[in-house]
């Protein structure tokens, strides 16, 4: 329920798609899921996952655990993407750094994938 998700999920709504939000049942329970179109949307923060534009950063005080900490999430959201693709599934991520410089263009590459322009994005 960050901001970033809120912002793409009523981007969603609003354009008439109808998903569900962190589906259990799925791997890595993907922060919103379109089932009828077999497409997922990842809403990643640049700090969590390291994504290396200008959100990204490291604390200086304990570098040891936020380093270890930001490669768990990187490789915890490589093989999550990949059990998901093995899975049938199109996966979407979308950055938070993207939302905030050119939210249209976003939602216009996210509407694209959704109607299967593409198997799998990064936005």
């Amino acid at each position: 329920d960050t901001l970033p998700e809120m912002c793409v999920r009523k981007m969603l709504w609003a354009n008439g798609y109808r998903f569900r939000v962190c589906d259990r049942r799925i791997v890595g329970h993907p922060d919103i899921v379109i089932p009828r179109c077999r497409a997922l949307i990842e809403v990643r923060g640049c700090f969590w996952h390291q994504h290396g534009c200008k959100f990204t950063s490291k604390p200086k005080s304990n570098p040891e655990f936020w380093n270890e900490k930001f490669t768990n999430n990187i490789v915890r959201d490589i093989k999550t993407n990949w059990k998901l693709s093995l899975s049938g599934y199109r996966v979407a991520t979308v950055w938070e750094c993207s939302i905030k410089n050119d939210f249209d263009r976003t939602i216009e590459r996210l509407k694209a994938f959704i109607n299967g322009d593409e198997e799998t994005i990064e936005i």
